[in-house]
């Protein structure tokens, strides 16, 4: 499980206004936002050393990356999917899990899906858009609709710059294929899974704003992760 909700206007200040929440294993150890990667912002992976979500301010760009649902390749040693925000994609992909790579720029947002036999490519007209791990568009997510465009003051605090946006990521229950609610928590195998931490990342033409909190939900302390402007 894993969510990207997505607003694209390129005619706005801030064509690109990105929330996403990470659901993982909740003991699988990560280090939070920084340049850990030359280039590159996000959280790592302190066990593959990849990333969910990669900010290139100087571009500036933005990449998330989830899951997908079909079944494992295999088993056997299979590449990390956490490098695939930070590189080229691919030719082969004959050994990747199943995945959604969201790309966003002002000027255009695609979402590189594979399921383990194909690899399409979905190019998101403007609108709002909700990503999950069974496609794109395929749920519905009220709250994102209502949200109203965040004044995005970069002198301010995030629940200020951020407006409506934040609300968003405090909770609420998906409608369509998949029916869920946006934060998560539940057993697998023994192990404690659930919604680790939660992103938000506006694109403008020369700027980029990056807010993080590793507590998602109604309480969230949010932090400004202060990426350097585009070049």
């Amino acid at each position: 499980m894993c969510t990207v909700l997505l607003r694209f206007d390129p005619a706005a200040t801030f064509p690109v206004l990105l929330a996403a929440v990470r659901d993982e294993y909740l003991a699988r150890p990560w280090e939070p936002p920084a340049e850990h990667w030359p280039g590159f912002w996000g959280g790592r992976d302190s066990t593959a050393g990849g990333t969910w979500l990669a900010v290139d301010p100087a571009a500036p760009a933005v990449t998330a990356l989830l899951n997908g649902f079909p079944p494992l390749p295999p088993l056997g040693d299979r590449p990390t999917r956490g490098a695939l925000p930070l590189t080229p994609l691919p030719q082969d992909l004959s050994g990747f899990d199943a995945f959604h790579l969201v790309r966003a720029t002002p000027a255009e947002v695609t979402v590189l899906s594979w399921n383990g036999t194909d690899l399409t490519t979905h190019t998101l007209p403007p609108g709002d858009h909700v990503i999950v791990n069974q496609g794109v568009d395929v749920n519905d997510f009220a709250p994102l609709h209502a949200a109203a465009t965040p004044p995005l003051d970069p002198d301010t605090p995030t629940r200020e710059a951020w407006g409506d946006w934040v609300p968003l990521l405090a909770g609420g229950t998906f409608t369509g294929v998949a029916p869920r609610t946006l934060l998560v928590r539940h057993e697998v195998d023994g192990l404690e899974y659930g919604s680790g931490s939660a992103s938000l990342v506006a694109l403008g033409r020369d700027t980029v704003r990056y807010d993080f909190a590793t507590t998602p939900g109604p309480s969230a302390t949010w932090t400004r992760i202060p990426v350097p402007p585009s070049r």
